[in-house]
């Protein structure tokens, strides 16, 4: 049986599309998951509770929601897994009371977290690092804007 040369490479066009997609979807994943395991790595890394790093992680967010735009801080948020419950959260516990206007009362903020001043002025920067080892590199410059 005899293949027409145009069918033949319109199939071997749907295989290679299909395999980058095959490639972007793992790379996708990989960066997924990597961004899911943030809570994680920052209790390790610092040696605190997971109700700490949460907290920290809402109030930073609660931060940087105050001084972004919506499109960039909803851009950012989205590489956050559950930012808006994160938000939500150190508000409904208190942690969070009212706007944090400056990066002192963010500061503060991890102090009442049990936080002191060389661990509080560590977190940010780990988050930072976190979301450029996830791929995140816009999300991570958003972040670092709000951070200057």
């Amino acid at each position: 049986m005899r293949t027409p040369n145009g069918l033949l490479s319109l199939a071997a066009g749907a295989v290679f599309a299909c395999l980058l997609a095959g490639l972007a979807s793992q790379e996708a994943a990989a960066a997924a998951q990597s961004a899911r395991s943030i809570i994680p790595q920052l209790q390790e890394q610092f040696g605190l509770s997971e109700s700490q790093v949460r907290g920290a992680l809402g109030a930073l967010l609660v931060f940087a929601r105050e001084r972004l735009p919506k499109p960039e801080f909803d851009q950012l948020a989205q590489r956050i897994p559950n930012a808006e419950r994160a938000m939500q959260d150190v508000k409904l516990q208190g942690i969070v009371t009212g706007p944090l206007d400056n990066r002192g009362e963010y500061e503060r903020v991890l102090a009442s977290l049990g936080m002191g001043p060389s661990l509080a002025s560590q977190f940010a920067p780990a988050v930072l690092g976190y979301l450029a080892a996830a791929g995140y590199e816009r999300e991570r410059d958003i972040l670092a804007g709000v951070l200057d």
